[in-house]
């Protein structure tokens, strides 16, 4: 129940209110992900925050990304590698799934796009939450 409750503290807003069609490809996708979390990583939240779209900006500020891979590191232990990559829609929207594989545990790092490719969510779960197929 802990780690849940960590995960959910590090979770990061979804709005998914008006479905729109992918507008990245899929490796384009992939690679926006893969970026966000080398930016993660890196602590270059500021370059990750204008990749934002308007309500996620608004409702994730700098701020509160900035210990979001602190916390992770902390929580699950030394970051090994990405396990798998996945991409297609959910509710609509483009979407990518990194498995990220941790000393301690497994997680799932979901990015989720808008018709014009800003991030419109962005969220760490147990690998049990990945909705994507592989």
């Amino acid at each position: 129940m802990r780690k849940t409750a960590g995960l959910l503290a590090v979770a990061l807003l979804i709005e998914l209110s008006t479905p729109l069609a992918a507008q990245l490809s899929r490796d384009a996708a992939i690679a926006k992900a893969e970026a966000i979390l080398k930016s993660l990583q890196e602590g270059k939240t500021a370059d990750i925050v204008k990749e934002f779209d308007d309500r996620m900006a608004k409702d994730l500020p700098e701020s509160r990304l900035k210990p979001a891979w602190s916390g992770l590191i902390g929580q699950f232990g030394a970051f090994k590698s990405i396990t798998e990559r996945r991409e297609g829609l959910m509710d609509g929207r483009q979407a990518v799934e990194l498995i990220l594989a941790f000393d301690k545990e497994t997680i799932v790092h979901r990015t989720v796009f808008d018709a014009s490719g800003k991030v419109a969510g962005l969220v760490f779960r147990p690998a049990t939450a990945a909705v994507l197929r592989p």
